[in-house]
């Protein structure tokens, strides 16, 4: 039997390098929509370099998921501030660049993904 105990609310995770971040539960649509907005980026890139790298392909595919996923998902952060140590206002400029950091964009997509991932192991998915 299929065991709907995934989030519905918006819940905190926690980043490395005390970073936290607000997201809503990731849906068949917030996943569809970081989906094609990432396929839409890779394409560009593609059209522009016939000749990319493979392996630079699959990176590059895999970081603009992560960031469409979190410009979708996050509503609100903690812990993220401009060089001047003030806490930094949450937009998507924002939210792409601190997915640039490989710790906190691996961490983020581990944790945004383990509900679905948790469910799906457990063999209800």
């Amino acid at each position: 039997m299929l065991t709907l105990d995934l989030p519905t609310e918006p819940y905190w995770l926690d980043l490395p390098r005390g970073v936290r971040v607000e997201i809503r539960p990731v849906t068949t649509a917030v996943m569809a929509a970081a989906q094609a907005a990432a396929a839409r980026r890779l394409a560009a890139i593609r059209v522009a370099d016939p000749d990319l790298d493979p392996d630079m392909s699959r990176g590059l595919s895999f970081a603009f998921l992560v960031k469409a996923l979190a410009r979708h998902a996050v509503t609100a952060w903690e812990g993220v501030g401009d060089t001047g140590g003030k806490p930094l206002p949450l937009s998507p400029e924002a939210v792409e660049r601190l997915m640039d950091l490989d710790d906190i964009a691996a961490a983020f997509w581990d944790r945004a993904t383990a509900p679905v991932a948790t469910v799906a192991a457990e063999g209800n998915g």
